[in-house]
């Protein structure tokens, strides 16, 4: 039944348009069309809330682990995908992390490179602490077309910074 659920999701977020790739955590790939207004504003609160994930990767309390940033990825000059990366570390003004999505349209990195990128391709940022999904703001307008069973298992994970 989960399986349906996904195809149906994957049918749904392809029928509203090509661009940009969000790609989930499960390698999930939704499509969106370009500037959809309600992952605009998500994107915004994860950019505008960056220094709470710094601080906290800097500094994790002990129930704080899995520390990862969403990161775009452009493959043509009017498309780009969104590809979450792990192990991240932040010296002297540069970012590195390793990839942790296979890429679907990205043809430059792969699943397990480790990758440099500056600040501004960051779309969000996400921990866990207690097992509960910090941030992953982008995920959370998805959460309206998903099936209701799946967006309310979501839900349920989901904690505040």
């Amino acid at each position: 039944m989960a399986a349906r659920h996904q195809r149906l999701l994957l049918l749904l977020i392809f029928l509203l348009g090509t661009s940009p790739i969000m790609t989930r955590a499960d390698d999930t790939v939704i499509r969106l069309k370009n500037n959809d207004a309600e992952m605009e504003t998500a994107k915004a609160k994860a950019r505008s809330t960056l220094s709470h994930f710094w601080a906290k990767l800097q500094a994790p309390a002990a129930n704080e682990e899995r520390f990862s940033l969403k990161v775009e990825m452009p493959y043509s000059p009017t498309n780009s995908e969104h590809l979450w990366v792990t192990d991240v570390e932040r010296k002297s003004g540069k970012i590195q992390a390793t990839v942790n999505n296979e890429p679907k349209y990205v043809q430059y990195v792969r699943f397990g490179q480790r990758i440099e990128f500056e600040e501004d391709q960051i779309s969000d940022w996400t921990y866990r602490r207690d097992g509960k999904i910090v941030g992953n703001y982008t995920m959370r307008p998805l959460l309206a077309r998903m099936p209701s069973a799946e967006a309310a298992r979501y839900r349920m994970m989901l904690a505040e910074p």
